[in-house]
Order: C-alpha cells, then structure tokens, then sequence
C-alpha cells in the first residue's frame, strides 16, 4: 500500500478531478470557461448550458458559481478542508469602504467614529485609487464580499483566499469555536442596529451616541477568558432535571460532624474574604449586569457591543496563521487549476505577480548618504508581513514533512517525515494562536528565507549588537523573541475586577497589572475612567500594582478618591 497521500497523487487519478470534469460537462465552454473570461475581461462572462442540460436546476448558473463551485470541489475532496457554506457577493468601492469603516459587519449602527473613519478611508482611496479586493466575515453561511473591479483571475483568487481559506479558519480554529457564534452574529448585528434607532427615537440621539463612545472606550476590557459553551437543549435540561430528582432518592445527604455546625460556644475565626466576582475581565458585561441605577435599554446595548467585541477576539489573536492559511490555500488551488489547465500559464504568471505583490516584505533597513558621500546603512525596522510569515511557516511544514534535513529532524522529529503534510498544516492552524503558532512551527529555513536576526542596544552605544541568528540556540531564543511579539496578553493592558462595595459606596475598584514595568497613560486612563463614572453613577478607581501586588499608582473619579474610607469587610469564617 502506497504511503503517499491521495492529494499528491497526478491529478487524473483523484476523486475531485471526476467531479469537476462532470460538472463543467455542462456547459459549452468546458474547461476553457476561465480561460474565456479571462480573455474578455469578464468575471459575468455568460455561462451557456448544453442543450441537454438547460432546466437542469442543480448546476450553477453563473460564472462566479462556477467559479465557486471547482474551487469548494477543490478545496473539499482534494485537500479536505471543511468550511462553513459560502456566501459571496459583489460590491462597489463605496459599498467596501463602508465595510472598512464598520468592522465589515454589514447592518450596523450609526456612530460618529465610523463616519470619521469613512472620511479618512475615502481620502486614501482618491489617493491611491487602491481597494482591497475582499473582505470576508466569520459567520455561517460565511459572507465574502468581493470588489467590482476585480478580474476575473481576481475574483478566482479571492474566492480560493476568502471562501476557502479564511473560512476554514473561522469553522475549526479552537478560538473561534470556543469564543464566537457565528450562526449568529449577522443576527445580531442587525437587531443591534434596530434596536440603537429606536433609542434615538425614543431617548435622543446625543444620550444613545453618548452611550455608544462610552461602549467603545471600553475597548479590550469588554471580553472574557471564559470559553463559550453550548446551550443544552431542552431535553438535555429536562434529563439532568429528572437525574437529579432520582439521584436524591437514591443517594440523600448525610449528617456528620464535618458538615454540621458543633454545638458548643466557641466562635469561628473570621476572616476577609475577596469580592465572589474578583478577576472578572469582561468589566463591561459587568457593570451592565450590576450596575445600580442603569435602564434596561442601557443594558442591553452594553451586553450587545460586549458580544460582538467578544466575536472580533480571535481575530487579533489569529492575523498571522488566518492570513497564512487564507494565502496557503488559494496558491494550491490556483496551482490546482493551471495543473489540470483551467488556467493556462499565461494566467498563473499573472497571479504569482498579484500574489508577490500581497507577499511583498518591508525591509527593516534602508542606505542613505552621509556628509562625505559614503552609503550607510539605517536600521529602521519593519513589522512582519502577516500574509508572508504566515505562508512561509506553512510552507515549511509542507517541506519538512516531504524532504527534512538533519536540522528539520532535530527540531521538528514528531512530524519530519511524515508524508501526511496537509493534515499537519491543519493541525498547525487549527490548534493555535499566533504565539503558539510562530513558538511551536517557525523554522531556521524559514528564518533564513525571511533574513531574520535578532539585534539590540542599550541606548547608550552607537551601534547594534547582533544576539542571535537562525543557528543553534539562538535560533531558539530569536523564535521566543518573535513568538512574544503575537503575545495578545502583553500588548494588551491587564485589567480585572478587583472589588465591588456594594454594601457601602457602591464604589468599582480596578486592577492594572503591570508588565515589566509598563504604565497607563495617564491622560486617557482619567478620561476612561470619567466616562465610566458616568455610566456607572458612583466613584470608579484603577489600581495599577507590580509583580509582588503593590500599588505602583492609583487613578480615580472623582479624582483623589479614597475608596478604602467606605469600605465594609467581607468576612467569613476562617477555613479548618
């Protein structure tokens, strides 16, 4: 039995290649209907049916569902991704740089800062008359909008990038099931938007905008680490309702000395006991659910805006391995269709200049003149191309299980080696973050073919030191160094719910736990903690503390408040 795997055998002799030439047997183009509209500049190049097939209703009808429908066969039987159903539609500039300015969501609600966003969008494009060419949402049916403008050979591409791609992130990538529901999202969105109008009815527009820029200053402590689970059905609950009654039967409670109270007169120790809510980081949802004197209309906006920023989570946690795969998979289905002539070469060599464009890497030095006319060279540097990175890495594990290397077979032995390389692309992508993904798959070769090397200062010398190179351990050190800059925890301040005097003030008391000594800016944290102050009606206070819990500095509104004045211990006794 042959151990190499069905999608590297010729193309002939795959499953997928029966079910595309039978569905292009329908029409009279055939397999020249890309190669055709590729020629008249026409992604709705008119697809004419066989006589024998004109009221056939099962076959697409469309170029761009033609188009759809070899890629799903492609992207399915020949390298089994599973993906949500595709949505795809075309749209005007106008109609992409409202996605850009509303977080691609369509049907949202109005806020100044999109139409200020819209403004600063619509310059740049009369600029460089650029756009991108899709924008693709995670929800299920998966809705990918794809630019007017593009080519036909575009639209194949974005198709591939987006429908497929993309998708197959957002259906199996552990964050996103574990922190989004996409079944929903584009429903609530929508009920988001109406429900925000009829508040400006009823309220004013200024209160509801007011409540919105608040919403939105929450940014980054309006989500939770908790994992979303699944509702249980109404059987479910029903079952565990009759379980418990039966369990009780069958197993009552029993009295002894560990769980009655002792009768003598000897008082338990008491002690203070933390707030039951104390590490919460959705602060938000928070003070949506327990704030004194908010109405309810006020609530539920908060607890919808916390749900969606709760849906966009995974997206910064995932830009590199999304992109990466987005990218991986619509080169093999391009490379796909010129293997099996869908494309002639003439095609391919146009998309390897539009992807090596999308690919192309800043550089993080550039030469400039000095006084006497020598060439120096300036270190800059240069955030790493999201879609090349990604790529590289996947194409290196694509490489490493074919063909490793001695190297490869050191530091990659669970999979150097293993002619299954698609399903370990998939695993990469699938059970990662950026930071475990670069920690865990970012290879010297792919070090090498990126030019990476790790140089630092101490500010105090005019020049850098070279620390590490893609050699030995400082191949392993200048990973680390990398790997930590996707670190979603540091570039974001840690804040949670340290304490809620419900019992006194009401006051909400912060915490900011510092990173390696980063502080807060002080003009935005005050301007922060005013708006919530606002909302919330009683006196907000922010702690930033160390690694050993001290107060470094403390922010307040009003300012200078001293919440430890009011405050009512919690006591409970002092466990045996």
């Amino acid at each position: 039995m042959s151990n190499i795997p069905h999608y590297d055998k010729p193309e002939q002799e795959q499953e997928y290649f029966k079910d595309i030439v039978d569905l292009l047997g329908h029409y009279e183009d055939g397999w020249n209907f890309f190669i055709n509209a590729h020629k008249e500049d026409n992604y709705d190049y008119p697809m004419i049916r066989k006589p024998e097939h004109e009221n056939n209703p099962y076959i697409p009808k469309t170029w761009i569902e033609v188009v759809d429908a070899v890629a799903s066969i492609i992207a399915k039987k020949k390298y089994e991704l599973d993906v949500y159903p595709n949505l795809i539609e075309i749209i005007r500039a106008d109609q992409m740089l409202d996605a850009y300015t509303t977080t691609g969501l369509p049907h949202s609600y109005r806020h100044w800062s999109f139409g200020k966003r819209r403004m600063q969008e619509e310059r740049k494009f009369d600029i460089g008359k650029h756009m991108a060419y899709e924008i693709v949402i995670n929800s299920n049916p998966c809705l990918s909008y794809c630019m007017d403008t593009n080519s036909p050979l575009l639209q194949g591409l974005v198709i591939a990038h987006a429908a497929y791609g993309h998708n197959s992130v957002f259906k199996n990538n552990f964050l996103f099931q574990e922190n989004t529901d996409a079944d929903t999202i584009l429903i609530e969105n929508r009920r988001l938007r109406d429900f925000v109008f009829q508040c400006e009815e009823k309220y004013g527009i200024e209160e509801v905008q007011n409540l919105l820029s608040f919403c939105h200053a929450m940014r980054f402590v309006d989500v939770s680490e908790k994992v979303r689970r699944r509702k249980p059905t109404k059987e479910e609950m029903e079952k565990k309702a009759r379980d418990r009654v039966v369990q009780a039967h069958i197993h009552p409670p029993r009295t002894s000395i560990f769980n009655s109270i002792v009768a003598n007169d000897e008082k338990p120790q008491m002690v203070e006991a933390p707030y039951a809510l104390a590490g919460e980081k959705n602060i938000l949802m928070f003070m949506a659910t327990h704030s004194p004197h908010l109405p309810e209309w006020k609530r539920h906006i908060m607890r919808a805006i916390s749900r969606q920023s709760q849906y966009f989570k995974p997206q910064m946690m995932t830009q590199v391995l999304n992109e990466g795969m987005a990218t991986f998979t619509h080169d093999k289905i391009m490379t796909t269709l010129r293997d099996i002539g869908i494309i002639d070469f003439g095609m391919y060599q146009e998309y390897i200049q539009i992807n090596a464009g999308v690919l192309f890497q800043a550089p993080g030095s550039y030469f400039r003149k000095d006084k006497d006319g020598n060439e120096q060279e300036i270190l800059q540097g240069a955030k790493m191309n999201p879609y090349r990175l990604g790529l590289t890495i996947l194409r290196e594990i694509e490489r490493i299980c074919k063909n490793p290397t001695e190297e490869d077979k050191k530091w990659f032995p669970h999979f150097a080696g293993d002619p299954d390389w698609m399903s370990m692309v998939k695993h990469a992508v699938f059970s990662s973050s950026d930071e475990t993904f670069i920690g865990q798959f970012l290879s010297p070769q792919a070090m090498r073919d990126l030019k990476m090397f790790a140089v630092e200062t101490d500010g105090n010398k005019p020049f850098y030191e070279v620390t590490a190179i893609h050699a030995g351990d400082g191949f392993k050190k200048l990973r680390e160094m990398l790997a930590r800059d996707y670190c979603f925890a540091e570039k974001i301040p840690h804040i949670t719910l340290h304490d809620y005097q419900d019992r006194s003030d009401r006051c909400m008391v912060l915490r900011h736990q510092m990173f390696e000594g980063n502080r807060l800016d002080p003009e935005d944290t005050e301007l922060i903690l005013e708006y919530m102050h606002n909302q919330w009606e009683h006196p907000v206070v922010l702690e930033s503390v160390d690694a050993a819990g001290n107060v470094v500095e403390s922010f307040s509104s009003p300012p200078d408040y001293d919440y430890t004045e009011f405050k009512i211990p919690r006591m409970v006794p002092k466990p045996v």
